[in-house]
This record gives C-alpha cells, structure tokens and sequence, in this order.
C-alpha cells in the first residue's frame, strides 16, 4: 500500500513530552505526512508515506491509510494539540471581487465531471482570493473522523505563503513541489501570484513538460529563471536530472516558516524535502 519516504523521530519525543507538542498532520489522496513540534517550534518528528496507488477514490484507499496511521508510535501519543490538513488536487483559487459563498460546487462546473463532494473554501488574504475546495466524500468523512473540531483545510494555502516568502529575494520565481506523483507548481513575479496548479504525472517527461508549460505561458525564459524544487525529488534522480536538461539553473528551495529542523533530520534526507511540512507553521 505504501513505501516509506520520510521516517524521522528524535528520541526526546515520549509521552511525558508529547502534550507539550502539537501534532500536525496532511492526510492527501497520495500520500500522508506529519510534523510532531514542541511549544519552542523544534520539529521532533517528521513522518511521511506514500500511497501505491496515488490519487485513486479515496474509499478504496480508506482502510490502508488508517491501517498506516495507527502502525505509527508516533501517532499514538497523547499530544496536546492535533491540527489537520487536505491535499488534493481538485482545488481552485478565485479573486475575492468574483467570490460568492452560496455556490461553491459553481467553480468546479468547468473543471469537474459530477460526483459526490464535499465543498469549502479558506481565505487567502495575501493576494485577497479564496482557494475553493471540491474534496471526495470519503475523504471528507475520514478527515473529520480524525479531527471532528476542525473545520476542512487545504495544505496548498500554506505551501502558496511559504512560496510567497521565497519569492520576496527575486523578480520571478517559479516554484515545483514533487509529491507522489503529484506536482504543485507555482509562478510569481515578486511576490504576486501568477499560477498554481497541480498535475498528476507517471514518469519524468511529464514533470518537464508541465513545468516548461509553466514557463511558456509566462514567457519566463528556462535559460534566465532558476527553478526551485521542494518535496519527493533528489539530485541523482531521473525527475531532477531530466529538469536539470532543460533548465539552466535548478536549485532546492530551503523551508521558511518558524518551526525548525534539527540537524540530525538532514542525516534522513536533504532539508528540501520537508518543505510542505514545515510550510504548515505559516498558518
């Protein structure tokens, strides 16, 4: 069902230590991860895995995922926080003047086949726009289960603040976050929005192509504009060689927010890694 991909914990983390600490959890439709951090912002855990069959409908994957959660140690300590997130794809973002509350599912006409979704929407006051959610049934039911005071959040409003800080040290930036084969992508110029959006792929050729289609649609020259990576992708893979091809200048985005990442983490893997999750301290 799924491979491990991230699988740190620091041995300070115990019982008597974990209601001090919040648990912060993104349970997407490919992969889930969580972040354990003490009130002093020291990321204690990092934990990730991803699904073996990634963006499939959530009720055939339901069982396996809390089969997952529950074989974690880690997740059965009595924290004295748990906040969660959604990731998925079917999300839309929408300029406050063109916003109406009544008829969410209306955005999604376009873009969606008719299914069974549950509908919600977070503000996102740095570029005064609303990122609208369509998220499977299932999904929404297994969320709530797991965190029945909180309303639906999508992780993609934090990776689009942290995105934000990174652009405020160039005049455009173009910023790619690998999941399990699942790929966000974000253009700015300084730090206005210009593009997000999330494409599945299955292999190498399809990452390059979305990300120089992300280039050709801002007339953004490959040859001028480094891209940053972030998440599921390492220097001596094929996804990075193929982008590093095309693309003159390739470089990992290092994580912004206040949580921090002890050095004993980048033994596991390289700080880029763990950028989505430590994006979620800019809530």
């Amino acid at each position: 069902m799924n491979s491990h991909t991230v699988d740190w914990i620091d041995n300070r983390l115990t019982a008597e230590l974990a209601p001090s600490c919040t648990l912060w959890v993104v349970v997407g439709t490919d992969s889930a991860a969580y972040a354990a951090v003490d009130g002093r912002g020291e990321v204690l855990a990092a934990v990730q895995r991803d699904y073996a069959e990634p963006e499939a409908p959530f009720w055939r994957i339901e069982p396996h995922v809390q089969r997952m959660l529950e074989s974690s140690p880690v997740w059965h300590l009595p924290f004295g926080q748990r906040q969660g997130f959604l990731f998925h794809s079917r999300t839309t973002l929408v300029p406050r003047r063109l916003f109406q509350h009544g008829d969410l599912s209306a955005y999604f006409r376009l873009l969606l086949e008719p299914d069974d979704y549950s509908y919600s929407c977070e503000e996102v006051q740095s570029w005064d726009a609303y990122l609208v959610s369509a998220t499977d049934r299932a999904q929404a039911r297994f969320f709530q289960g797991l965190f029945p005071e909180t309303r639906p959040r999508h992780s993609a409003v934090s990776l689009l603040l942290a995105a934000r800080e990174l652009a405020a040290q160039q005049e455009h930036t173009l910023l790619v976050n690998v999941r399990h084969r699942v790929v966000q992508i974000v253009a700015l110029e300084r730090q206005n929005l210009l593009f997000y959006n999330t494409f599945s792929f299955s292999n190498a050729n399809d990452l390059l192509y979305y990300v120089l289609l992300a280039y050709h649609q801002f007339r953004l020259s490959p040859r001028q504009i480094p891209v940053w990576l972030a998440g599921n992708i390492m220097p001596q893979s094929e996804l990075y060689l193929k982008l590093h091809a095309y693309i003159r200048e390739v470089r990992f985005a290092q994580p912004f927010g206040r949580w921090r990442l002890s050095p004993a983490a980048a033994n596991v893997l390289p700080y880029h890694c763990f950028f989505e999750l430590l994006s979620l301290s800019m809530r």
